[in-house]
């Protein structure tokens, strides 16, 4: 749902997740990233309902974002098979930046760096922001095709180009989120006649300003234990080499992810570390198995 709200409602039951990311741990004040959701379907409303909670630790705790969204999607269906669905999203989000951590040009001394040698920080001449918390409202919008034969998408979040700066000066200058926009498509073999070995090659293309990004890969299922591989290439030069792995078992199905950095930052990074909890509650024991007649069990 965070890449596109259209994905809000894939399954009858409810879809619960809690995912864990370390980024770049060889470096000192990694990101760490935490998040909950929630999404279903309801068939009588043709509707799917989403909501999310994430909470994004940047520098150490310089700087902290927490998120709460919102999800609705309306399900169109174009044939027995096929479907069309569109999706919004809207957050709120509080944004929190700790000054004292925060290390200025006049704060490093050319010999001695930002500290004397009593340990203690340099002063800085920069003049601290009134308000140190931040609060603003973002708006996003999706639209998703799925068929038995492939998946296609697009969105759009940052709609409204929230502000995200902490001065107090709200002048034309004022740092704005530009819209991030992605693409993305997908579908799934079957590679025996009982359908529980399947290969899902996907392929993503984001965004935003002047950065962009693909990410490409697939996902192997090989009845009850998922794996696979994805390459990002940042859109200046080669970025990570993803891997990753799961397991699922009744409604439980956990996954492991680490980045293989590739860049010039290689040596430096340590990578990246993601854990992820999904309860998928079509999966109960003694209950009918939904039959999706689609390519998108990848994302339950």
């Amino acid at each position: 749902m965070t890449i596109n709200p259209a994905f809000s409602g894939t399954t009858d039951g409810p879809l619960l997740a809690a995912t864990y990311r370390l980024q770049w741990p060889g470096i000192s004040a990694a990101y760490r990233t935490f998040s909950l959701s929630y999404s279903q379907y309801f068939r009588r409303m043709n509707s799917g309902f989403g909501a999310l909670v994430l909470a994004d630790n940047a520098g150490d705790g310089i700087l902290t974002n927490t998120r709460f969204s919102a999800y609705y999607s309306y399900r169109l269906r174009i044939d027995d098979r096929s479907y069309f669905q569109s999706g919004i999203e809207v957050t709120g989000i509080q944004s929190n930046l700790d000054w004292e951590k925060l290390v200025f040009g006049d704060q490093i001394d050319p010999v001695v760096g930002p500290q004397t040698p009593g340990g203690t920080p340099f002063p800085s001449l920069e003049t601290r922001p009134e308000n140190l918390v931040n609060h603003y409202l973002d708006v996003g919008f999706g639209i998703l095709f799925s068929s038995p034969q492939f998946y296609a998408g697009v969105s759009a979040r940052h709609l409204n180009s929230p502000k995200v700066g902490f001065l107090d000066d709200s002048g034309p200058e004022t740092p704005s989120l530009p819209v991030f926009y992605s693409v993305m498509a997908g579908t799934e073999i079957s590679l025996d006649h009982n359908e529980r070995v399947a290969i899902s090659p996907n392929i993503l293309y984001a965004r935003q300003g002047v950065q962009s990004q693909i990410n490409l890969g697939f996902n192997l299922r090989f009845s009850e234990i998922h794996f696979g591989t994805y390459y990002r290439h940042s859109g200046q030069n080669a970025d990570a080499l993803q891997f990753h792995l799961g397991f699922e078992k009744n409604v439980f199905r956990i996954g492991y992810a680490y980045d293989f950095t590739v860049s010039g930052l290689a040596s430096h990074t340590g990578g990246s570390h993601e854990l992820s909890l999904i309860i998928n509650l079509d999966n109960q024991p003694g209950r009918k198995r939904v039959d999706y007649s689609d390519c998108l069990d990848i994302f339950r």
